[in-house]
């Protein structure tokens, strides 16, 4: 492959555009053309000119020649006419003129020849650019609708997101509305729950339990009564004061290894106060002291409370133990607790109140 030195940068050159003015040759970019439209131009690029040449104004002699030339060219009136009138006065040389003349009016001619030749190549180069261009748009157009394309998919995808969205925020409201009903229901259940716990505490109101009593087969429970209320002083009339007696099951181990106690309900409540109230002076009875020989146990008495006041009530004595209060007891099936004699009495009626013992 042939190879010279770039005109422009100097740097070696092998197949590049030559100037068919001044012979030299360039790289594509130096030379102000590319590949594509130097290729383009097919046996115009004989006559291709750098941009120097192509530039370089003409001289008044080449401009004359140019104007002759054009004239003596079928068609050229379109051209000419566009010439300064001083250029268009200049004419081919009269008859008789000298040979120098003739030759230099030759050299001119193949000059404006040459000039003409680039100015078809310049315009076939405009052409080019022109298609170029064209291209251009073509492929801007492309891009456009391929953007449209991404942009509609893009937009979809939107709408999707969307509604997605919109389909989880009703899920929300749902859950919200859901949730909102559980708690509801939550309330209920534990409104009912309590009264459950309150009707399940009312209909032992009229109890009371006593504790600490040996079992004994054949055992006689209405006289045992008696003999502690003739020992409390309380005038009990069993016939018409008692509704029944009877012992109850244990529900654990360590309740198992004691005697089960005794449910005494009587038939109103005032009663079962009054008669609760003269029990609780007897506060060192013994099972020795009603007939039960060596059973030094003592003997308790309380307010039947339903299962889940027990509960709370194990749990008060031990808070109340734990923080140093003298006094925990049950009055009117209601569980109490009293730092000392002269603190104020504290109700505790839940697991909720326990937090009042301090």
């Amino acid at each position: 492959m042939f190879t010279s030195k770039c005109a422009n940068c100097t740097d070696t050159v092998g197949d590049g555009p030559e100037c068919s003015i001044c012979k030299k040759r360039f790289h594509f970019a130096c030379g102000g053309i590319t590949e594509r439209g130097f290729a383009r131009l097919g046996s115009g690029r004989a006559s291709w000119m750098c941009t120097n040449c192509r530039d370089a104004p003409l001289t008044p002699m080449e401009t004359s020649c140019i104007e002759t030339a054009a004239a003596n060219t079928p068609g050229s009136s379109r051209f000419s006419s566009g010439l300064p009138l001083e250029i268009r006065a200049v004419s081919t040389p009269k008859h008789g003129a000298s040979s120098e003349d003739k030759q230099n009016f030759l050299e001119l001619l193949q000059e404006v020849s040459s000039k003409i030749t680039n100015i078809q190549t310049e315009i076939t180069m405009i052409r080019v650019i022109q298609q170029d261009i064209q291209q251009v748009k073509l492929d801007i157009a492309e891009m456009n609708n391929t953007l449209n394309t991404k942009l509609d998919k893009l937009n979809n995808r939107v709408d999707n997101i969307e509604s997605r969205v919109s389909t989880v925020e009703g899920l929300v409201s749902t859950i919200e509305g859901l949730s909102t009903e559980v708690e509801d229901l939550k309330m209920k259940v534990k409104t009912v729950l309590e009264e459950g716990h309150k009707n399940e505490q009312w209909v032992r109101r009229s109890n009371i339990q006593i504790n600490g009593i040996p079992h004994k087969s054949g055992e006689n429970l209405i006289k045992i009564i008696k003999t502690l209320a003739e020992r409390s002083g309380y005038p009990l009339n069993a016939e018409n004061d008692i509704d029944f007696i009877t012992r109850v099951a244990v529900k654990n181990d360590e309740d198992a290894r004691r005697s089960k106690p005794i449910i005494l309900k009587m038939q109103s409540r005032y009663k079962k106060d009054d008669f609760l109230a003269a029990l609780r002076k007897l506060r060192n009875i013994k099972a020795c002291d009603l007939g039960f020989t060596g059973m030094t146990g003592r003997i308790y008495f309380n307010d039947h409370l339903s299962q889940r006041n027990k509960q709370i009530f194990q749990q008060a004595k031990l808070k109340a133990k734990e923080k140093n209060y003298t006094f925990c007891w049950v009055k009117n099936c209601t569980i109490m607790v009293r730092k000392t004699e002269k603190s104020p009495v504290l109700h505790i009626t839940s697991e909720e109140s326990l937090k009042k013992i301090l």
